[in-house]
């Protein structure tokens, strides 16, 4: 099948590209890294999207995790936290001492509630900011901080954590220079503080007064670069010591002397979004006439992709396992082992059967139009999602689908998705597996994030029954509820579950650990040790 499909366009293109960089190896004070470019440049991360792995370096969230299990810890801004009995009531204590760059002082609860407000405003577009808001912050003293919901939020920690759907900007700052001191130089309290950001690039020098573990490096340079052989072509040439390579060229960065360096944890479930089904009782915005509409049209896509193919062409190096259910996690809420079993019936490659659910269908002639517009967009910590797209795009066309591919930006995507117009299917990532809660709040809830577009009464209700359930059982029994209606109805195109990877200099870089629970995969940059 994949016969066709030569990585020779890749190396063509590697070996035009590596001419352009001829500059002499790093020295080892800076680091420069190239990675995935975000998708907005802006030193305002409330109203950016796939920002956090170039913003992580200065800013963040309120909860640390450790760097090897992955695990939340008191060693971040916030020393200890508490819900009431009703998870209504959130306390977080905050660390004293803390420091904000550029000689803004410390950091106190003022600063908290002041960056609550921002991330919660009309402007503020990041994914999954629905569930943040709705709270009243408060500062009890100095040190104390407390969120009041009107409803039950369990997970709440998750989004102060690495998934930091809210940063921690200086409030003091905000007061003297406005919104517009942020975007010339925004003050955080992480390991490296901002020097400067132009287009395609952000440098941050290592902050001296960081509370936590000191950087190795006294500078830390992000390269923005999508193309996969330009990343490879800068990493040997000595113009990076990191690269976020897709792993089908990890083995030519190894095979050149790099090192790999890997997630403890699996850090992101990779699917394929069924956008614009917007489907509860009188939304006007439900697409109704898409292809997709039809769980046999569903169900069929699922049936003509090969993924154990797709796998051994992705991620040569490993690190990854193929996805049952897109949102369920190993010890989170709701997990059935059971839909391993069934996987292969409603979910594994079979070409005849996919046609057979087709002419059921009635496709293509029982649609208005019958295109599958298949969008390619970059992904952060995900680099193979171009490659991704393009294999579905050839198993559909081999099914006898009118599939279309379309590269569109991730940002535009967004956009679309807030608009409730998003009709079309595109790669998303659930990073890190989220707790059920804040996944279901995320990608099957009115509103959720903008990337997804599953909704309908059933499943409406049963999120809304499982987000006011406080006893244990009771939630994992509906929670357990919905992954299996989510399975049986083909709501998507799950992939794989992975960890994350990236390629290393050994002559720069020693070693980096780092967990994987980062929206981007990667993170702990003064966990970065340098080779000398």
């Amino acid at each position: 099948m994949l016969d066709g499909l030569s990585r020779a366009p890749i190396m063509i293109a590697l070996i035009a590209t590596i001419g352009l960089f001829t500059g002499e190896p790093m020295a080892a004070e800076r680091l420069t890294a190239a990675v995935s470019k975000p998708g907005t440049e802006t030193n305002r991360f409330w109203a950016g999207a796939t920002m956090w792995h170039v913003m992580d370096p200065a800013l963040e969230g309120l909860i640390a995790h450790d760097a090897v299990t992955g695990e939340a810890t008191g060693d971040g801004l916030a020393s200890s936290w508490e819900a009431n009995d009703d998870f209504r009531v959130w306390t977080f204590k905050l660390r004293e001492g803390v420091q904000f760059h550029h000689g803004w002082g410390e950091m106190t609860a003022d600063d908290i509630v002041h960056s609550y407000t921002l991330h919660t405003g009309e402007d503020a577009i990041i994914p999954t900011v629905d569930q943040l808001r709705g709270a009243t912050a408060e500062a009890i003293d100095s040190y104390t901080v407390r969120f009041t919901y009107p409803e039950p939020i369990k997970d709440l920690p998750f989004l102060h954590g690495g998934r930091s759907v809210m940063k921690v900007y200086s409030k003091a700052q905000f007061d003297a220079e406005g919104l517009e001191g942020y975007d010339a130089k925004f003050a955080g309290t992480g390991p490296f503080e901002f020097v400067s950001r132009s287009p395609g690039e952000i440098l941050y020098k290592r902050f001296d007064d960081y509370y936590g573990q000191a950087a190795d490096f006294e500078e830390l340079h992000l390269r923005f670069v999508d193309e996969a052989a330009t990343k490879l072509a800068m990493l040997l040439s000595g113009e990076a010591a990191i690269a976020d390579l897709p792993r089908e060229l990890m083995s030519d960065a190894i095979g050149q002397g790099m090192k790999l360096v890997q997630s403890s944890l699996a850090t992101i479930q990779n699917d394929v979004v069924f956008n614009g089904l917007y489907c509860e009782s009188g939304d006007e915005a439900c697409g109704d006439h898409l292809p997709w509409h039809d769980q046999r049209i569903r169900k069929a896509i699922n049936h003509s992709i090969n993924r154990e193919e797709m796998r051994e062409v992705l991620f040569p190096q490993g690190g990854a396992d193929i996805l049952v259910r897109y949102a369920m996690a190993e010890g989170h809420e709701g997990f059935d082992p059971s839909l391993a079993g069934r996987f292969e019936e409603e979910y594994g490659y079979n070409l005849e059967l996919a046609q057979q659910l087709m002419a059921d269908a009635g496709y293509p002639d029982a649609f208005e139009d019958p295109t599958i517009l298949l969008i390619m967009k970059p992904e952060s910590g995900l680099p193979e999602v171009p490659v991704m797209m393009e294999l579905l795009h050839a198993y559909l066309t081999a099914a006898g689908f009118q599939a279309e591919l379309r590269e569109m930006d991730h940002a535009t995507v967004g956009a679309m998705g807030r608009g409730r117009e998003a009709y079309l299917i595109h790669p998303s990532k659930n990073a890190p597996p989220r707790p059920t809660e804040v996944a279901f709040r995320a990608f099957y809830s009115n509103p959720g994030g903008p990337y997804q577009g599953w909704e309908n009464d059933w499943t409406t209700g049963k999120i809304k029954a499982f987000n006011a359930a406080t006893d244990a059982a009771e939630r994992d029994a509906i929670a357990k509820e919905v992954f299996n209606y989510l399975f049986e109805q083909h709501v998507d195109i799950p992939m794989f579950a992975i960890r994350a990877q990236l390629a290393y200099n050994p002559d720069v870089v020693a070693s980096w650990q780092f967990p994987g629970v980062t929206s981007s995969g990667y993170g702990h940059w003064n966990y970065v040790k340098a080779a000398n």
